[in-house]
């Protein structure tokens, strides 16, 4: 009898745990490594970085959120996003003395020649120009190092004037100690599309407040069903089971110089026709993803939501996860694999696009219409025969 007693007052795993069974039959070190996880969580970002932060990927910080035991709903330290660890990892800036003006690079990689010499012996106008057709910032660390001369253009405002730089998410760990250099190269810059991530963003207002900013949005491992995976530094998102497919983006779609514009590729599709009913669907909401207690199972039922399905027959756009418009001339048969899939939201409809060719306009009633002056973020399902797929940088179809 003490026995049962015992185990009713135990806390029970749930059935696909590996200790099924009472906690106690759960091994003391898992249970050790879960505390010291959870501790982790709530030490400030600055005093969880460490004395080497070189060692701190965007990886492992996102692993050690996902292994940990998942706390009851009911926990006052859980919720769906709102406690969530952010989207980025802790970053390293160098003190502003420390003005080094290459990212580092993978070993095996020659040190920079010390030769100021341009190749070719071509002008330095000539190669600024070769420069600005070529260079980005996952690129810099090779380009700057061909030579001393080479670094010098790289870092010149002449081989950025009025480009947009892209930051990926990739990075930002090598970026942030060296980020001070490549603000001044990039004052002359058309504007900086940054990834969502508080330190960058404020170092970024305090060192370069004239340089014009736009946020991109990318797949949060915090903001997805248990049934896909966010992969590539949030780049792009894979489908691991059946249910729970939905996943959000974590930063509004930027609408302050041009209408919203949400665009995806097909990275991989399976075989036949999915469940027979419903394929891909995508969307917005002008829900923050960090006030929705809950996702739901598709992504029609994310809250305040403009969702458009693709069906074996036509594509449906829902409103709050009611039927608001059909289109009959796009169905899921159009969805190939390797394939962009564009959404441009306007005002009083949603357009379609494949490869930027418009396919499908779905008009909504005007009190169904999006709101103006809101933000609104990406909400997708991978459903049917969409497996993994990607965002895009395009601005427009």
């Amino acid at each position: 009898m003490s026995s049962l007693v015992m185990e009713d007052m135990g806390r029970v795993l749930p059935r696909d745990s590996p200790f099924v069974g009472c906690l106690r039959h759960a091994p003391q070190q898992i249970l050790m490594g879960h505390l010291d996880r959870l501790m982790r969580r709530r030490v400030p970002a600055e005093l969880a970085l460490g004395p080497d932060p070189s060692d701190f990927t965007e990886e492992r910080a996102f692993s050690t959120y996902d292994s940990a035991k998942k706390l009851p709903s009911s926990s006052p330290y859980v919720g769906f996003q709102r406690h969530a660890p952010p989207s980025s990892p802790a970053l390293s800036f160098a003190d502003s003395a420390v003005r080094p003006g290459y990212f580092r690079l993978p070993g095996g990689v020659p040190e920079l020649d010390l030769k100021d010499t341009l190749p070719g012996e071509l002008p330095e106008e000539v190669w600024s120009e070769v420069m600005r057709s070529i260079i980005d910032v996952p690129t810099l660390a090779a380009l700057s190092r061909v030579c001393t001369g080479f670094h010098k253009v790289a870092v010149s405002e002449d081989a950025w004037r009025d480009r947009v730089v892209r930051v990926p998410p990739s990075c930002l760990e090598h970026l942030a100690p060296h980020l001070s250099c490549w603000l001044e190269a990039w004052a002359a810059a058309k504007k900086l599309v940054l990834p969502r991530s508080a330190q960058l963003l404020k170092q970024v207002a305090q060192q370069a407040p004239a340089i014009p900013v736009e946020v991109s949005w990318r797949f949060d491992r915090h903001l997805k069903g248990d049934g896909v995976e966010v992969v590539q530094h949030g780049r792009a998102v894979r489908r691991v089971a059946e249910e729970e497919l939905v996943v959000l983006g974590d930063a509004a779609l930027p609408c302050a110089t041009r209408l919203p514009y949400l665009e995806v590729h097909l990275d991989k599709c399976g075989e036949g026709i999915g469940d027979s009913i419903n394929d891909f669907g995508f969307g917005v909401t002008a829900c923050d993803p960090q006030e929705i207690a809950e996702l739901g199972s598709v992504a029609d039922e994310v809250p305040s939501s403009w969702v458009v399905d693709f069906t074996q027959s036509m594509v449906c756009l829902s409103v709050n996860n009611r039927e608001a418009s059909q289109g009959k001339h796009l169905s899921a048969a159009a969805l190939k694999e390797g394939s962009n899939v564009g959404l441009l939201i306007k005002p009083e409809a949603f357009e379609i696009y494949i490869d930027g060719i418009l396919r499908e306009t779905l008009a909504v009633q005007a009190e169904e219409r999006v709101p103006a002056n809101v933000g609104l973020f990406p909400v997708l399902d991978l459903y049917g025969r969409t497996i993994q797929i990607s965002k895009t940088d395009a601005e427009e179809p």
